[in-house]
């Protein structure tokens, strides 16, 4: 078993890596973000300062809807897997609440390998997910547990006589179980991390509802809340929820932001809404609130609607963020991602290696794309340029029906009309004075629909002529524009079927799927 003391050790040396005590926070500040209390239940309010909108009452925007969904009926049929439940869960008040655990929850020795400890037989705190494990809350080092890739990690916090201790696990849920068990580090401090399993295991009943998770052993139980609804928090909530590739879309956002100071959400093609906010109760209700007002007719259109859901949340005392994964009952809709993480897929998708790259490095990357992505958004929606942005996996794509003509690669002449206007308005934004180095090369790559009998190896030819024949248009006289740059960094690829394009609701569009994209590759040297 794993422990760990925050202000001193207490054991000799040989058992630090066994056993480490880590004290409860005490003397902390009372929440700054408490919920509000309706028909007694607890609801939190988000979106308040609108990056667009300006400040609004969020609570006047939910006023006369009504609810929609049964969450429990949503929870009982949810088949739940170790990656849904990425996040922490703990006492509402650890200081405080740890004594109401050592007076009615009982106590058991368990042996790990050299040492045994008398402890809890319910945690009082669960950190799931290899992300969460490295946070202030444990002391655990980021990277520890990066190389257990077979298994989902986790570390279990317990209740000991006058403290608390902590142990990391791997996890596997089977139904309404949930089995922990114990490992060891069998490698240095300067090696990568390797483990053993211990002998230790603990299994309970659990439950998760909304911002709860109850765990359940021998007629006992003890129910955790999500830690950013805790007390155990010195800040305010910062929802950040970037959508999972491949994930359905709500109201086709790609992600939403929502902190004290600022609340956005972006649509998966670039363009921001006008006004969003968030009512999430816990009993399990997660209220989605989009307007936008046409900028012609100058009506406004609202989007309400009410999802169950479970909270991925951080563990900080001065950092409160979270990511949602959303329910309604046929599909799941994942917002789980931030910005580094899904910086971190691109960049390796690309052929980097992100361990050579640290989060800060990785954060800054990812938030220079992301302006980049809103420059190319807007000179394109200024020129009447019609292509399609996937902020999520970096294609800007056209589609082939206005490039080709049937099964054909000749490019039409509607279809060099488009590269044209495409090639002035990205080239203007790529190599201007803002992003100047910041780009190594453009893929420009042809992409097939998985239509019924198709191969990857029968579709492979159409897909990569295709590109090859954009690219040399690229490069030729004819689209008017200075393409000497271009001309060293432009290269084509045929993908055949093998990135399908999805719709909104998570399912495969086979239209969208026929298209020629361009996909930047970022200058990894340059950024260094």
């Amino acid at each position: 078993m794993t422990m760990k003391k925050r202000t001193f050790q207490i054991l000799s040396l040989a058992l630090v890596c066994l056993l480490v005590f880590s004290l409860c926070s005490c003397g902390k500040e009372e929440n700054s973000n408490k919920a509000e209390t309706e028909n007694g239940n607890l609801v939190w309010y988000l979106g308040g300062n609108n990056v667009f909108a300006g400040d609004v009452d969020v609570k006047e925007l939910f006023e006369g809807y009504e609810d929609t969904i049964d969450p429990e009926k949503i929870y009982s049929s949810l088949e739940l897997t170790e990656e849904m439940i990425h996040g922490v869960y703990t006492l509402n008040n650890k200081e405080k609440d740890i004594k109401t655990v050592r007076k009615e929850i009982p106590f058991e020795d368990v042996a790990f390998d050299n040492v045994t400890a008398n402890i809890s037989i319910l945690p009082v705190a669960v950190y799931l997910g290899s992300g969460n494990i490295c946070s202030s809350e444990t002391g655990y080092n980021y990277g520890e547990f990066e190389n257990i890739t077979d298994k989902e990690v986790a570390v279990l916090e317990f209740a000991t006589k006058d403290s608390t201790g902590q142990t990391p696990c791997i996890y596997e849920i089977n139904g309404n179980k949930i089995t922990f068990t114990s490992i060891d580090q069998t490698s240095g401090e300067d090696e990568p991390f390797a483990y053993k399993l211990s002998d230790a295991v603990f299994t309970y009943d659990f439950e998760l509802r909304g911002p709860y998770m109850t765990l359940s052993k021998g007629g006992h139980s003890l129910k955790l809340k999500a830690y950013c609804l805790t007390e155990n928090t010195k800040d305010t909530l910062s929802m950040n929820g970037y959508s999972l590739p491949n994930s359905p879309l709500i109201g086709d956002l790609d992600y939403f932001a929502s902190a004290n100071a600022w609340n956005y959400a972006v649509k998966r093609d670039g363009s921001y809404v006008d006004l969003s906010a968030y009512k999430i109760d816990d009993t399990g209700r997660f209220t989605v609130y989009l307007s936008e007002r046409d900028m012609v007719s100058g009506e406004t259109e609202k989007f309400v609607n009410q999802y169950a859901y479970i909270i991925q949340s951080a563990a900080s005392v001065y950092g409160n963020d979270f990511g949602v994964i959303l329910f309604d009952g046929n599909k799941a809709y994942y917002y789980t991602d931030d910005i580094t993480d899904r910086e971190a897929r691109s960049l390796a998708e690309q052929g980097a290696n992100v361990n050579d790259l640290t989060e800060e490095e990785i954060k800054e990357i990812a938030e220079k794309k992301s302006d980049l992505f809103d420059d190319l958004y807007k000179e394109f929606e200024a020129q009447g340029i019609d292509v399609t942005i996937n902020r999520s996996n970096g294609e800007i794509a056209m589609d082939s029906s206005v490039l080709f003509g049937g099964d054909s690669a000749v490019i039409t002449a509607d279809g060099k009309t488009l590269i044209n206007k495409f090639l002035k308005a990205y080239t203007s934004i790529i190599y201007n004075e803002k992003y100047d180095g910041f780009i190594s090369k453009t893929m420009v790559e042809g992409h097939t629909a998985p239509v019924a009998g198709s191969t990857y190896e029968n579709s492979l030819a159409l897909s990569q002529e295709r590109a090859e024949n954009v690219k040399d248009y690229c490069l030729s006289a004819d689209t008017g524009i200075d393409n000497s740059k271009l001309s060293s960094t432009l290269e084509a690829t045929g993908l055949s079927n093998s990135k399908p394009a999805y719709n909104s609701d998570g399912e495969i569009d086979m239209a969208a799927c026929r298209r020629v994209s361009f996909r930047f590759i970022v200058n990894l040297d340059n950024q260094a």
